[in-house]
């Protein structure tokens, strides 16, 4: 049955929706810039810009964003300090730091402190987005229950490219069949559908898409049954869909 049938029964896909982002910088000039960069990318977008640390903590708890893009040096309470306390006090938010603080004890505390990235200001547009990326690959693989070792080296902080070499077991001529199917799939396939239509088992073109979602190559549905366990339809991120991370 297609999904456009399931749709019409007693199903339901649900897609994730985009990533809250939350800006700390008290240029609001950079802030804006910060903000177009955001909201530029498919996926995310901005939900609020704090231009301090205790205004900012009052926001994050407020408004639960999903990652916290934050500046280290302002007035009214400096980053690492806010920081320091969203995680004593467990707040569920990723962080980017963007600063022109290069000295090695500050990055090393910062580092200490579980962020996503450390960007150093001036920095090229592109190296915000590929922090954003690396936010979404974490966030993508921390709601699997469980992560392999070559999932735990793809999520590790850092915005850096980690993606020339497939994990373990992964071939690329497969992945790039796999690839393939759903770019010319009109909806979207279960992974059942895709191994049959590459010629391997469901378990192992699981894997390949498990793996396509978590670099943002493919997007996931999760269908509703009427009985049952939910299942997960895939489909290729599409060109007006990316850069997603």
């Amino acid at each position: 049955m297609s999904v456009a049938a399931h749709r019409h029964s007693h199903t339901s896909l649900a897609r994730v929706s985009s990533w809250k982002v939350m800006i700390v910088e008290d240029s609001p000039e950079v802030a804006a810039l910060h903000r177009r960069l955001v909201d530029d990318t498919a996926g995310f977008r901005t939900i609020h810009i704090a231009s301090d640390g205790v205004s900012a903590l009052r926001a994050l708890k407020a408004l639960s964003p999903d990652l916290a893009i934050v500046d280290l040096t302002m007035p009214g309470g400096d980053g690492l300090t806010m920081l320091r306390k969203v995680r004593r006090e467990s707040i569920p938010v990723e962080v980017i730091i963007v600063t022109a603080s290069r000295d090695t004890q500050t990055v090393r505390d910062a580092m200490h402190l579980g962020i996503v990235d450390y960007l150093v200001k001036p920095f090229a547009p592109d190296r915000l987005r590929q922090s954003l990326t690396a936010f979404a690959w974490r966030a993508r693989a921390f709601q699997r229950s469980q992560l392999a070792q070559d999932e735990v080296d793809l999520v590790q902080s850092s915005g850096a490219p980690r993606l020339q070499r497939l994990p373990k077991g992964l071939k690329r001529s497969t992945l790039d069949s796999v690839k393939r199917v759903l770019e010319e799939a009109t909806v979207a396939l279960t992974a059942d559908e895709v191994g049959r239509r590459v010629g391997i088992a469901r378990v192992t073109a699981r894997r390949y898409l498990e793996y396509l979602d978590v670099i943002g190559a493919a997007t996931v549905e999760r269908e509703y049954l009427r009985s049952g366990r939910p299942r997960n339809r895939y489909s290729k991120v599409r060109r007006s869909e990316q850069e997603r991370p």
